[in-house]
């Protein structure tokens, strides 16, 4: 048909090519193992473009406590201007307690394309384990043996 044309379909990529856990002034890649009980985590992820364009990229994560509960729940897309054809893009979340020991767990999703958006890389798996933290030397084996009700 003469005149007529289908548009591409355009194709979207990309990358999750760094995540890491802050904590204590530190970075650790995720997962990360042994972390201290109480101290406050902060997800760093990044996203490369794979694509031969710019493209907006967007991130979404989940966090889960030990007993599955949700602590972190992230989402957003990246502001202008957007992420080149083989860059890169950090997206830092907000901070949240490690007040239960053992094993932490994360989801993320990096997307592309908000009109319509487009997974292209995903994570499901261990974010840290968390250790139970033990007080001083001179608070160890502390007991009570008996008290007196009044």
């Amino acid at each position: 048909m003469e005149g007529y044309h289908t548009p591409l379909a355009a194709v979207f990529a990309g990358t999750i090519t760094r995540m890491e856990l802050e904590h204590d002034g530190t970075h650790d890649n995720i997962p990360a193992y042994n972390l201290p009980q109480n101290e406050r985590g902060l997800v760093h992820i990044t996203g490369r473009n794979d694509t031969p364009s710019a493209q907006r990229m967007g991130i979404a994560w989940s966090v889960r406590d030990p007993d599955g509960v949700v602590r972190e729940a992230y989402q957003t897309w990246e502001s202008w201007p957007y992420t080149d054809a083989g860059n890169e893009h950090e997206f830092i979340g907000g901070r949240f307690p490690f007040d239960k020991a053992g094993v932490w767990t994360i989801v993320v999703w990096l997307y592309m394309y908000p009109d319509f958006p487009t997974l292209v890389d995903s994570y499901v798996g261990d974010l840290c384990s968390v250790k139970v933290v033990v007080g001083p030397p001179e608070f160890q084996g502390f007991a009570i043996n008996q008290y007196n009700k009044v």
